[in-house]
């Protein structure tokens, strides 16, 4: 199995393929938008809020369709998400201590 690491290197191997202006920044994003809304569908028909006739894609593939987006988007702004990651991890483990996430 690969790491975090290895998957980032090889969407920004696959992605020199693709011709430029379809991969800047803006339309990046508003990809990552579309996918956040097929997975928002793929959730609802999941539970049973939509039928299953109005699905448009399965919850993984939204998902991975999701990560694609955002390991470009991090890659156009050089972000290491394997390094950044860890520390929104660590951040979140902070406040579940200090009681943020406590809505009683």
């Amino acid at each position: 199995m690969k790491t975090l690491r290895q998957l980032i290197k090889q969407t920004k191997k696959i992605t020199k393929k693709f011709p430029d202006p379809h991969w800047k920044a803006e339309t990046r994003f508003v990809d990552l938008v579309e996918e956040i809304g097929e997975l928002a569908n793929a959730i609802l028909v999941a539970e049973k809020r939509k039928s299953k006739k109005r699905q448009k894609a399965e919850i993984a593939d939204s998902l991975c369709d999701c990560l694609w987006n955002i390991f470009i988007l991090a890659d156009i702004y050089g972000i290491d998400l394997d390094s950044e990651y860890q520390t929104v991890l660590k951040d979140v483990e902070k406040r579940i201590s200090q009681g943020d996430f406590n809505y009683s």
